[in-house]
């Protein structure tokens, strides 16, 4: 992208009604907390480091650092689950703009225990926007000894509870949930 992908600009007040608005524009990233601070008890966002941490300071919302800084993805599961007092956390990347707020709702209306929540689109596990309990820790650790940094690998080894495209278009039917913006081309395709 060239700039950081949490920082980018939504217009939230293109569609009344959709999203909670606190102010006419957003970044990707305080949007994603005003929602997720609507439902969750507590709200952490994972930085790489304590430098792009301070960029992300935002009411209500606690930062914390990888706790090895330039492993991946997986490190910053392992980090945010490691800082987190419930037993389960919903996860979701900052360059998913679109999330909605019964996407969000329906993820936690699910049974949590020892799986992990994880919906599949196009038969693709969207592990970046699922629900993870913290008991996983010690197999995260396992994986990362094991040199991987992907989250997906513990779909390899974990329990998992698969939401099916179908049940997720009952709530989101054009699954916009899962829309992630990598590039500057998908940030313009996304009209933003």
């Amino acid at each position: 992208m060239g700039r950081d992908k949490a920082l980018l600009p939504l217009h939230v007040g293109e569609s009344p009604g959709q999203f909670p608005v606190e102010a006419e524009q957003q970044t990707f990233v305080a949007h994603l907390a005003a929602l997720l601070r609507t439902r969750c008890s507590e709200v952490i966002l994972v930085a790489r480091d304590e430098e792009q941490g301070r960029r992300y300071a935002l009411p209500g919302v606690r930062i914390v650092a990888d706790v090895e800084a330039d492993i991946g993805p997986l490190m910053g599961l392992y980090s945010g689950l490691q800082a987190i007092e419930a037993t389960h956390a919903l996860v979701a990347a900052v360059d998913m703009p679109f999330v909605q707020p019964a996407m969000l709702d329906y993820l936690l209306a699910q049974r949590l225990d020892e799986a992990i929540v994880v919906p599949r689109v196009e038969q693709i596990p969207q592990v970046l926007l699922a629900v993870y309990p913290r008991a996983l820790l010690p197999l995260i650790e396992e994986r990362l000894r094991a040199g991987r940094r992907d989250p997906r690998s513990l779909l390899e080894k974990a329990r998992v509870h698969y939401l099916e495209e179908a049940q997720l278009r009952r709530v989101d039917p054009g699954l916009r949930s899962f829309v992630n913006v990598n590039t500057p081309e998908e940030l313009q395709k996304a009209g933003l």
